[in-house]
């Protein structure tokens, strides 16, 4: 989020009496930091969130946002995952949502700095293909010229809190159907993103 949708995001909560304090940061990360007890709750795509947590969670009930998993490759005979043989596979290090993905697929490469980075990688040649989620797709700069996008997986995204805040849940789905409102979004059931170009 931009630092006017975090501000409205804060006033959003704020106007139902919860004072939240957004910080960006890798979803292993967030992990972490729930872990350690830095963070009171995180937006993520993970149904597993719990399974990763040493803290119980629950999930808010507003649907944030739905987001599509690419595999980007060279224009050509590759349809999927499965169809990858020897080539390089880039993936984010520290995205979660691909673990299950590439876990039988031998020649991964994690890579830092997202996905900026697996862009560039790709265009020198030191990978063959990459994933990367539409959301960190577009805000690289979308599909690289010669190459396309094939979805490989979807995930929704909503709200997780610690348990121990099971009482403010309703003040917070409320102030988050609010921010959305602002923002003008309606997430319906069926909604599917294209690949970002």
């Amino acid at each position: 989020m931009d630092q006017q949708k975090i501000e409205l995001y804060r006033k959003a909560m704020a106007d139902v009496g919860l004072c939240v304090h957004p910080e960006a940061m890798p979803q292993t990360r967030a992990v972490a930091a729930l872990n350690s007890g830095q963070l009171e709750g995180v937006f993520a795509s993970r149904e597993d969130l719990p399974e990763l947590v040493s803290v119980p969670l629950i999930s808010g009930d507003v649907l944030l946002g739905r987001l599509a998993g690419y595999l980007v490759v060279r224009d050509g005979p590759v349809n999927g995952i499965s169809d990858l043989t020897t080539e390089v596979l880039g993936v984010p290090l520290g995205a979660t949502w691909c673990t299950k993905l590439v876990e039988q697929y031998a020649n991964v490469i994690r890579v830092p700095r997202g996905t900026a980075m697996l862009k560039e990688m790709l265009a020198e040649g030191r990978i063959d293909a990459m994933l990367a989620d539409a959301y960190s797709l577009g805000l690289a700069g979308g599909v690289p010229e010669g190459y396309k996008a094939i979805e490989v997986d979807h995930f929704d995204v909503h709200s997780w809190l610690k348990a121990e805040f099971a009482d403010i849940k309703p003040q917070f789905d409320r102030a988050t159907r609010a921010f959305l409102a602002k923002l003008g979004i309606t997430i319906s059931c069926c909604d599917k993103a294209a690949p970002p170009n």
